[in-house]
């Protein structure tokens, strides 16, 4: 029985990275392996074994060095790991682990990942070196996967997938409501965030509130708070990911800036305006609702609007396009495990 460390941004409290990780986890499962194989890379091991029944190590090179020794197989879960928005530093850090791994002799795949921005040369440089030294990469979209041949990737084990999120089925009861959900989290670039304001206050009906959804504790929180202060709100307690799902899934409209907020509302069938504070958003939403994802810099007419619009779409015609954008999704983030199969595991 085969050993498998899986890396990643895991043990923060961050809804994306925890929900892919047990979409991950469970998609596994389907394919013949065990919780018990696993050992995860967390900021928090505790709280990660506990959360998802699996072995967990900290962040430090004495555990993992001693960890990718005892495995078989190496795997990057989720997100976008190569890139450096976030930091230089985060992108030199899973660059070196893949590098060690392969060194070592282990298989090493990044899987359902977004690739980029890539503000640096030397970043493009590593990430193009990672890529290539990968057995299998697999992307959650299109426009990624032509970043990475632009790069000069040798791509001939690289594919495009979809999010691992997609294959998740154990979804919380929906429940109709008026209620408009925001979330919101803090982003480097200035943005006009007195419009998003001044939209959700022309856009509430009387004796409405808005739902406050902080999908990351704290971080959320600090960005969401202005919103507390100016509007007629309340707050929905987030304490694990399935915390979030169910905040989403309470909602009759959702704002938001979180990828895996809106991958939720659409597994939800909850109406969604999506803020493209990141590329992703836009490359995986763009071709299925491009009118309702909008730039930071959109005005408090645009947005109201654009809220307007789809809380007046019939809720027949709103959940077929969204279960025929899940049903193609789902198919396409079970590739994920079936291309691990066939190429990692003999």
């Amino acid at each position: 029985m085969p050993l498998i460390f899986l890396f990643g941004y895991f043990g923060a409290g961050n809804f994306g990275d925890e929900w892919t990780l047990a979409s991950f986890l469970k998609g596994c499962q389907q394919i013949g392996l065990s919780r018990k194989q696993f050992v995860v890379l967390s900021r928090n091991p505790q709280a990660t074994s506990d959360e998802h029944d699996v072995a967990s190590i900290p962040r430090n090179w004495r555990s993992i060095l001693s960890t990718v020794r005892k495995s078989q197989l190496v795997i990057g879960c989720g997100g976008s790991l190569l890139q450096d928005v976030t930091s230089f530093r985060s992108l030199a850090f899973y660059c070196l682990l893949v590098w060690v791994a392969k060194a070592m002799g282990r298989k090493v795949a990044l899987l359902g990942q977004g690739l980029g921005p890539l503000k640096r040369h030397l970043s493009r440089k590593l990430a193009k070196r990672t890529l290539s030294t990968c057995d299998l990469v697999t992307f959650r979209e299109e426009v990624s996967f032509e970043t990475a041949k632009q790069l000069g990737t040798s791509i001939d084990n690289c594919f495009v997938t979809a999010d691992l999120t997609f294959v998740w089925d154990e979804l919380p009861r929906r429940e109709e409501r008026t209620e408009i959900g925001v979330n919101i989290r803090p982003v480097k670039e200035r943005w006009n965030e007195k419009a998003l304001l001044e939209a959700l206050k022309s856009s509430l009906c009387e004796g409405e509130q808005v739902l406050l959804l902080p999908l990351q504790p704290q971080t959320d929180e600090l960005a969401l708070k202005p919103l507390a202060i100016s509007l007629p709100a309340k707050w929905w307690q987030y304490k694990n990911w399935h915390d979030g799902l169910e905040g989403i899934g309470s909602v009759g409209l959702l704002v938001a800036m979180r990828l895996h907020a809106l991958v939720a509302a659409c597994l939800l069938s909850v109406p969604f305006v999506g803020l493209n504070y990141d590329p992703k958003v836009a490359n995986i939403f763009g071709k299925f609702a491009g009118k309702e994802i909008l730039p930071l810099s959109a005005g408090s007419d645009e947005i109201a609007a654009v809220i307007k619009s789809v809380r007046s779409r019939s809720r027949e015609t709103m959940e077929l396009q969204m279960s025929e954008f899940v049903s193609t999704q789902k198919h396409a983030a079970m590739r994920n495990f079936e291309l691990m199969a066939n190429r990692l595991l003999d």
